[in-house]
């Protein structure tokens, strides 16, 4: 029984760099998301603005970088992508406040047409905002899956995300406040930056809970909590420290959707450049229901 939807897959974008061989190395991972342009009754008939969703961190101080594709024909495709118009204008945009590590970059449908991309996106309806978890029924313990390229391992000729488990270990307004994420207890690790955190659905719930039965996207991975040892000389006056051990606590941030969505209502107040928006794929998988957000 699969649980996790394999059209998730394709959304999932390799970033990285060529080195001086031509070979694409992969350090970083990027999705696509739509947010609605036309909005209908008919799921058929929406059309989305399609992003690139990653972190902040990967596109920081980068004046371009490599992202990789897979292709119908069962092939990949790199193509060099500028973070800065001719300009020197940034083609993407970040959160005004610093600690949300999000990054939006828009995406040009017709050229993925163009070089036979296959790729879906998230609809802009399986986003799950944090705000209305407990709304959803969204709730510490719920299982999650996270998506991407641990240590850069993301195949050879073509993309294929590793698919990691988890649970949602910590939400709360503390953490949210200070560190604009919550986390999940899945081991991630460099490369699974900018990676989705799906919820995986289920038809179980404890008395006067819910059972959310759609895979729901609540955010991107940024990083990992280390757990650090610190090893002190008290030969020195104050003691010094003389060594320092920092480990993988096996908790990892997950940044929720709502920032994304913030950043594009900014991209839109600020009337940034935008690509012509895509009509609804017919493979695109998209609930019923249409909710937006502001």
């Amino acid at each position: 029984m699969a649980l996790l939807n394999f059209l998730h897959l394709k959304t999932v974008v390799a970033i990285g760099a060529s080195n001086k061989k031509g070979k694409f190395i992969c350090n970083a991972t990027g999705f696509l998301i739509g947010f609605l342009a036309k909005n209908s009754k008919n799921p058929t008939k929406r059309a989305y603005y399609i992003f690139l969703l990653t972190n902040r961190h990967v596109f920081e101080n980068q004046d371009g970088v490599h992202l990789r594709f897979n292709t119908s024909d069962g092939k990949s495709k790199v193509i060099p992508q500028a973070l800065k118009f001719p300009n020197k204008e940034l083609r993407w945009l970040a959160h005004p406040n610093k600690k949300v590590d999000f990054a939006l970059l828009n995406v040009n449908p017709q050229a993925l047409t163009e070089n036979a991309i296959d790729y879906v996106f998230f609809n802009e309806e399986s986003f799950a905002y944090q705000r209305s978890f407990e709304k959803i029924g969204i709730a510490v313990g719920d299982e999650v899956y996270i998506l991407g390229f641990p240590m850069g391992f993301a195949g050879g000729a073509q993309n294929f995300p590793y698919a990691k488990s988890g649970i949602i270990s910590r939400f709360d307004k503390e953490l949210l406040r200070e560190r604009k994420a919550f986390l999940v207890d899945s081991s991630i690790f460099p490369g699974n930056s900018g990676g989705p955190a799906i919820l995986k659905p289920t038809n179980t719930a404890l008395n006067n809970t819910k059972a959310v039965t759609t895979p729901l996207l609540l955010g991107a991975v940024s990083g990992y909590l280390p757990y650090e040892e610190k090893l002190w000389s008290h030969q020195t006056n104050p003691p010094t420290v003389v060594s320092l051990e920092r480990e993988h606590s096996g908790l990892s941030f997950v940044v929720p959707m709502d920032f994304a969505k913030q950043i594009f209502n900014r991209w839109l107040k600020n009337k940034k450049r935008l690509e012509k928006a895509q009509e609804q794929k017919s493979e695109q998988p998209a609930p019923p229901e249409v909710k937006t957000a502001k």
